[in-house]
This record gives C-alpha cells, sequence and structure tokens, in this order.
C-alpha cells in the first residue's frame, strides 16, 4: 500500500446459492464432463419437473399450505447428489475470475 499499488477484490455472496442453480447449465457441464445417453437421462429426471409445497401446522390443529409449485432452479438439497452438481457447476469460477481480472478497468 505504501507503493499506491491498486489492489482488487471479488467477494461471492453464496447465500441461497443450491437454489440458484440453472438446470440447463447444470445439464450443459455434466454433458461437457461425458455424462450421457440414460445416465444423464437419469439425472435429467432427478433435476427436472420437481414440484414443492409449504405446509403450515398452527396452534389450532389446522393446516396451511401453499399450491404445489414447479421448481425451475436448484439442486435437492441435503442430498450426496446437491452438493456434488453445485460443486461442478460452479467448477468453473477459478478461470471466470482469471479472465475478469486480465479486462483493464479504467481508474477514476
Amino acid at each position: 500500500m505504501n507503493n499506491n499499488l491498486k489492489i482488487g477484490g471479488i467477494f461471492c455472496d453464496l447465500q441461497k446459492a443450491f437454489d440458484c442453480v440453472n438446470h440447463k447449465i447444470l445439464l450443459d457441464k455434466l454433458e461437457f464432463y461425458s455424462t450421457k445417453g440414460k445416465f444423464k437421462t437419469l439425472i435429467e429426471s432427478y433435476l427436472i419437473c420437481r414440484y414443492q409445497k409449504v405446509i403450515l401446522n398452527n396452534n389450532a390443529n389446522t393446516n396451511s399450505s401453499s399450491k404445489w409449485k414447479l421448481i425451475k432452479n436448484g439442486v435437492p438439497q441435503g442430498s450426496i447428489l446437491g452438493s456434488l452438481f453445485f460443486l461442478l457447476y460452479i467448477n468453473d469460477i477459478p478461470k471466470i475470475t482469471v479472465w475478469y481480472s486480465s479486462l483493464t478497468i479504467p481508474v477514476f
């Protein structure tokens, strides 16, 4: 800092990151890593066309629930595959940061 050198940083907020995984991008990356055929079809069926709803139990012994909703992004949490899929999804972040750091950023 005494030499007046510029320092930059990139910070990634991974809060709720498992919910932001795009299925198409993940499946394209899996195909890039040679996941094809029946195994890829099995993974697609694991990720795509999943539904969820929320059920709330209150003190009056009545349940309130939402309607079933299609999940368009995310990987199933609490499973071994969910963590693996997330790691494959973010695997190329170091390459992106190297590319980004090579850009010339104007200093004002």
